[in-house]
């Protein structure tokens, strides 16, 4: 069966069904913009490669985003769907064995320029794709961002101890803003156990006494010498090399991601387009700046 037909009927099953969680938002971010890409366009790889229908809205600034990464040029974003330029359908641009990605730099200050009027009639175009997943992929700064909406956000660490203050203004950010959500911690370029173990207790000790919570680690992505050349290639991992150590290890973290947010932990797609419509709304800043975050290439 062809990955499109399986999608169309797992999604006419669940409208069948009345099954409205069907949703996993996943908001990912990170104080390194090439590492935040590489997660973004290979977990958006491996959780299609499922069957799964993925949506992933890039926030994050180019030329170190997923979009970049997986080679698209997209000549509309966010800002022309809300501006009654052209539907969300034309915006979404992929492949059909990879996720369906909407560029939208500077997403947050567009959706909260936007009338809950027109962002909400918007929601319905979104929702009746029948996302399995939206994976939301946040600039590398501590701006409030769409990704923000989401309940289950993702930590991209390098594994260098400098960088952990900056992971943790993040994540202070954040907490600030919308403190419900669930965090995870991915730690990638990981070639000692011994040391992702000590950083993970480190900034999960911070955390802890200083904003109350507690991350949840997950399987590292082991130092790769092929995953630069597959980035300057514009290609995810998985697919340049489908049998490396690092895919391997994506392709665990995706089986747990998977089944540790089924269905029933879910949220309808409109109601959550509503969602970062609202917070944006609510946490609209007076001013805002495009300054690009510092940016450091993932190995070497």
């Amino acid at each position: 069966m062809l990955r499109h037909e399986a999608n169309d009927q797992a999604a006419g099953l669940r409208r069948l069904l009345g099954n409205r969680n069907s949703l996993r938002p996943l908001g990912i971010f990170g104080p390194d913009a090439d590492l935040n890409a590489i997660a973004a366009a290979n977990l958006g790889l491996a959780l299609s490669q499922h069957s799964d229908r993925v949506g992933l809205i890039d926030e994050a600034h180019a030329p170190y985003n997923a979009t970049n990464l997986c080679a698209l040029s997209p000549n509309h974003d966010l800002s022309d769907v809300l501006h009654g330029v052209l539907s969300l359908d034309e915006a979404l641009t992929g492949a059909p064995d990879g996720p369906w990605l909407l560029k939208a730099e500077c997403g947050f200050r567009h959706a909260a320029a936007t009338d809950e009027q027109t962002w909400n009639r918007i929601g319905g175009d979104f929702a009746h794709h029948a996302w399995d997943w939206l994976l939301l992929a946040a600039p590398a700064d501590e701006h409030p961002s769409l990704a923000l909406a989401a309940p289950l956000r993702l930590l991209i660490l390098p594994t260098v101890k400098a960088r952990l203050t900056e992971a943790y203004v993040i994540l202070k950010a954040a907490q600030r803003k919308q403190p419900d959500g669930r965090w995870l911690a991915l730690f990638m370029n990981a070639n000692d156990d011994a040391k992702v173990s000590q950083l993970m207790a480190a900034l999960n000790a911070t955390a802890r006494q200083f904003l109350g919570i507690e991350l949840e680690p997950l399987t590292a992505i082991p130092k790769d010498d092929r995953l630069d050349p597959a980035a300057r290639a514009l290609r995810p991992l998985l697919e340049r090399s489908p049998a490396s150590p690092s895919t391997e290890a994506i392709r665990r973290l995706t089986a747990r991601l998977r089944d540790e947010t089924d269905w029933a932990t879910g949220i309808d797609a409109e109601l959550f387009w509503q969602r970062m419509g609202l917070f944006s709304r609510l946490n609209q800043p007076t001013q805002y700046s495009k300054q690009h975050a510092q940016h450091s290439r993932a190995y070497g």
